[in-house]
């Protein structure tokens, strides 16, 4: 053997030992358990001025944990091993842990007594939980229990609500709740939490829920004690997407005449309950808890309901719509919207929203959290990243009083 065969011999061995140390890290990568990427941080291009001067800061998260009694792997075809309630528990309360925001809207919560109260209660948090009979999973709003207190505190549930009648009878809530700021009792914040209808052809339905839901919020908030002053803000997952005619309704002054009457059709029409039955075997964490839909004869015509939506406050404010401004190529062009909040077989778009009216000055949103590389996300939700078909959203508030 030549003195050029011994040194190719030797670069093979080299490289043979290269691949299996790179073979022997992967394997090691994969035994670790997974855990939350994280996020960073990112300031509002143009935050809105305060009324008065700047007395502190909060930070508000809403999160969609996706329910495991909602899990069914047909529908999460690419999560494998992370559908398991025990890896994905740990997932979601690392994702908590890690953002400790001071105020929480969380959805599709299942499992409450055995691991998300005593959870909360170690990390700080005071906590409602609120279920709909007709289902194993609810909305939650929790609060540090060293910034805040609790005042007052209701719960809606939509299809009994006497404001407007339903177009399907759904099992879906909202959490209204007062919260006096400890430090500065000038300040109240009335936080909403909510769950809508997940339908797509629902718009109507989902209009009439967010109607329901600003209404009975603004007119709790007009219960409380005047010598606060009490900033609403309006959370959850509204099953809306940002080109949804819903979305106009709540964040436009005016609806266009496209978007009415696209509302109204979905009122005239809610569609058959033994219709959609393929298409809601094909939906991640579709409800449960349906009825058949009400005739429409017997439903508040949309342009009522917009004026009802509106009573109150004529536009409602997305913190997240400068997402655009921060990543363009992350968002919505039209809207601002971020690209996603939910990511699924099924659907890949915003869902998530936190809102405020639109002329506030006793809180500003400063600083929202941002989206992942989408890489990270991909093929679908859950993975090793995420423990959730959601993102978590948070945004920090400056405030006065």
């Amino acid at each position: 053997m030549g003195k050029a065969d011994l040194e190719t011999l030797k670069q093979q061995k080299k490289a043979k030992k290269l691949a299996q140390k790179e073979v022997s890290k992967g394997n090691a990568q994969q035994q670790l358990p997974p855990s939350p990427l994280q996020r960073s941080f990112k300031a509002l291009p143009n935050p809105r001025p305060l009324a008065k001067g700047r007395l502190g800061s909060f930070t508000v998260m809403t999160f969609n944990i996706l329910g495991q009694c909602l899990v069914k792997r047909e529908l999460f075809p690419d999560s494998g091993e992370m559908l398991k309630w025990k890896t994905r528990r740990n997932m979601i309360a690392a994702e908590i842990s890690m953002y400790k925001p001071d105020l929480m809207c969380l959805q599709e919560v299942d499992q409450y007594d055995t691991f998300y109260k005593p959870l909360l209660e170690k990390l700080g948090y005071k906590a409602e939980h609120f279920t709909h009979p007709k289902k194993k999973h609810g909305c939650l709003i929790g609060y540090n229990a060293t910034l805040f207190e609790m005042v007052n505190y209701t719960t809606v549930d939509y299809d009994s609500d006497k404001l407007c009648p339903p177009t399907w009878i759904t099992g879906n809530i909202a959490q209204i709740m007062a919260l006096k700021h400890l430090e500065h009792p000038g300040l109240g914040i009335v936080l909403g939490n909510t769950h809508m209808y997940w339908r797509p052809n629902a718009t109507y339905e989902r209009l009439r829920q967010t109607a329901i839901y600003t209404e009975r919020l603004m007119e709790f908030k007009n219960t409380l004690d005047s010598s606060t002053e009490w900033v609403p803000i309006v959370i959850g997952d509204f099953n809306t997407g940002p080109t949804d005619p819903g979305h106009a309704a709540v964040t436009s002054t005016e609806l266009p005449q496209k978007e009415e009457k696209e509302l109204e059709e979905s009122r005239l029409n809610p569609g058959s309950f033994m219709e959609q039955e393929e298409e809601s075997s094909n939906v991640a964490g579709q409800e449960q808890g349906e009825e058949a839909p009400i005739e429409p004869n017997k439903t508040m015509p949309t342009c009522d309901l917009v004026q009802v939506l509106k009573k109150y406050t004529p536009r409602w404010h997305s913190v997240y719509s400068c997402y655009g401004e921060l990543d363009s190529a992350m968002s919505y062009s039209a809207s601002g919207e971020p690209k996603f909040t939910n990511y699924t077989v099924a659907y890949k778009g915003t869902l998530d929203y936190i809102l405020i009216r639109d002329q506030e000055d006793t809180v500003s949103a400063t600083e929202i959290l941002m989206l992942p590389p989408e890489e990270s996300v991909m093929p679908s939700l859950p993975n090793r990243n995420f423990g959730s078909d959601h993102m978590c959203l948070v945004a920090k508030f400056d405030f006065t009083a």
